[in-house]
């Protein structure tokens, strides 16, 4: 539907994009009027990259994201080195082994102390698994 308006121009400061399109001889209905300001929107936001998420295919940069590329790569680089060595692998293991024997403990007091948190005990632990 376009809209029609009296011949003379509105007063009104809320019609002010109304008589400037009018003034050029453009009649947009309202959709148009939405489809086009959303339109050029968009546009403006991707062009000043606003619209743009995370650089790169490391969404996973967080802590790191105020480092340059070149700072988190010799990061990385260091950081897998130093991953290899056999001491730090055990204390890794060891670290492990320590975070799984806290959790079932800490599920053996949960149900100890509330047996009813069973079903979201379960729920949590679908959960997890799900998300890895």
């Amino acid at each position: 539907m376009i809209l029609r308006f009296a011949p003379e121009l509105e007063e009104s400061k809320y019609h002010l994009a109304r008589n400037f399109a009018r003034a050029f001889g453009f009649y947009f209905s309202v959709m148009k009027r939405l489809v086009l300001v959303t339109a050029l929107l968009a546009l403006l936001l991707a062009a000043s990259g606003f619209a743009q998420g995370p650089q790169g295919n490391d969404f996973r940069r967080g802590r790191f994201s105020r480092l340059s590329r070149e700072e988190q790569a010799r990061f990385r680089s260091a950081h897998d080195t130093a991953m290899r060595d056999p001491a730090l692998v055990a204390t890794r293991q060891r670290y492990e082994q320590a975070r799984k024997e806290f959790r079932d403990k800490l599920r053996e007091g949960l149900l100890k102390a509330d047996p009813s948190v069973q079903p979201i005990l379960e729920k949590v632990r679908r959960h997890r698994h799900r998300d890895r």
